[in-house]
């Protein structure tokens, strides 16, 4: 077998090609970037007067803050998920992930966007206790605005993590920055690689401290996911009591986190004239994953769903009716079909999956249905009254979204990528220590009639 195994001739960018080109678009961005900049600041405008216009309506109608807690959550479970991308392969000692680490953790850039709408929507959660009834939640006996303070500091807390993960793997780019650029962009570069020079003891660090924020931010993540979704959905419906639900409101975010980063790997591949880093390896190994996670979609919402099918209380009925055949049946059908039957029948072929297309594809497919099942939740949640029953006793009709949700939908998806855009023109979208790193542990060979990389695993 090793006779059948030669060398193969690298023509990889060398250290100095990749730190002067990567730094380079730094520096100056491209032109399609920037007119992606000038669409998402237009966007996020539109949006900022959404939420305006929602906080002067008021919040006597709860009813019309559940598309605006859909947006919240839909960023919690997209943005907030996909640096999950660069910290479980990590942990795992993957090494084709290192071309899109840096892409997964800019979105912990998206993080000041969802602690920022939370903000308004907290004014929006009723308290435990009106008028002298409690209602329930998972804070038995707490203090009526306990969900207020518990899921300010989840999402608050998130994004700190998230932030630091995304500096603390950007220490070594940082100093490249600093060598090499001017003016302020040097300055700040040099103040933010804290005296980063490359020691063994410096890069010892540097790896702990990256393993350490990894673990914190996945831990932090699922406790954001368990308390946003107890809080903001399942509290809101009388007689909603789902174990499940906060695990399935989390894996399906770890879903659209992983399309998340395959879109932007995409446009950054594309639009960033990165091909010679992010190749079709990345797509393929994340394509695999993305269709675990789809089967994954599927059995956290059946092992939810059967419970309430077998059920037959008055309680499971009426969340049966709310949620999957009521008024939302066209998004819970549509959500079926957008994040498992075309995932699952498409990904497992492998022409699709060893493509570059077909995952992007499948991505936007599942990004639409995630945002459709966001809505079926917390619109329809948020559209109930009588919180302090004992169960639902009247399911409420479909709400379609006026101009203001519209707005904030709109302005939603261009702040997410506003922030994005502004942290690729700080930090290479393509880390430059961690291309380096690979190169050092990989070799290019020719096996049999096809070529294949020879990875060592000196840790």
């Amino acid at each position: 077998m090793a006779s059948n195994i030669t060398a193969a001739p690298d023509h990889r960018p060398t250290f100095q090609e990749a730190a002067g080109e990567l730094v380079s678009k730094v520096r100056a961005g491209s032109s399609a970037s920037r007119l992606w900049l000038m669409i998402a600041a237009a966007l996020a405008l539109v949006g900022l007067v959404g939420v305006i216009g929602r906080i002067i309506d008021g919040y006597s109608d709860r009813s019309a803050w559940g598309y605006y807690a859909a947006m919240v959550s839909f960023l919690l479970s997209t943005a907030a998920a996909a640096p999950m991308v660069s910290i479980a392969p990590t942990l795992a000692r993957a090494s084709w992930v290192r071309p899109v680490t840096r892409v997964s953790q800019l979105f912990a850039s998206v993080g000041v966007v969802t602690a920022l709408m939370h903000i308004p929507l907290m004014f929006a959660l009723p308290p435990l206790v009106e008028e002298g009834v409690r209602r329930r939640s998972i804070w038995f006996g707490a203090g009526a605005y306990t969900p207020h303070v518990w899921g300010t500091i989840a999402i608050f807390g998130l994004t700190f993590l998230g932030l630091a993960l995304l500096w603390a793997s950007s220490i070594p780019d940082l100093r490249a920055i600093a060598e090499s650029g001017e003016g302020r962009r040097q300055r700040w570069a040099a103040r933010l690689a804290m005296g980063f020079i490359g020691t063994d003891t410096q890069w010892k660090a540097l790896r702990m401290r990256i393993g350490v924020l990894g673990s914190f931010y996945f831990l932090f993540l699922i406790f954001t996911h368990l308390v946003f979704s107890a809080d903001f959905a399942m509290a809101l419906v009388a007689g909603w009591k789902d174990a499940i639900f906060p695990m399935y409101h989390a894996m399906t975010g770890l879903q659209s986190g992983l399309a998340s980063t395959i879109i932007a790997a995409y446009f950054i591949r594309r639009y960033g004239h990165l091909e010679r880093y992010i190749e079709l390896d990345q797509f393929w190994a994340m394509s695999k994953l993305l269709f675990a996670t789809s089967l994954l979609w599927f059995y956290f919402f059946f092992s939810a769903f059967i419970v309430f099918w077998y059920g037959r209380s008055g309680p499971d009925q009426a969340t049966n009716d709310l949620l999957v055949s009521g008024p939302f049946r066209w998004a819970f059908f549509a959500t079926f079909l957008m994040s498992f039957v075309i995932p699952l029948f498409t990904l497992m072929f492998n022409p699709v999956r060893h493509s570059i297309r077909g995952p992007v594809i499948v991505s936007f497919i599942i990004l639409g249905g995630m945002l459709l099942d966001r809505i079926r939740i917390y619109v329809a949640a948020w559209s109930t009254t009588g919180i302090n029953d004992r169960y639902l006793r009247e399911i409420p009709a479909t709400r379609w979204p006026d101009i203001f949700d519209l707005m904030v939908i709109l302005g939603t998806f261009g702040a997410a990528a506003l922030a994005f855009i502004l942290a690729t023109r700080l930090i290479p979208a393509v880390s430059l220590w961690e291309i380096q790193y690979s190169r050092l542990l990989t070799r290019p060979a020719r096996f049999i009639r096809g070529h294949a990389l020879i990875i060592g695993k000196p840790d």
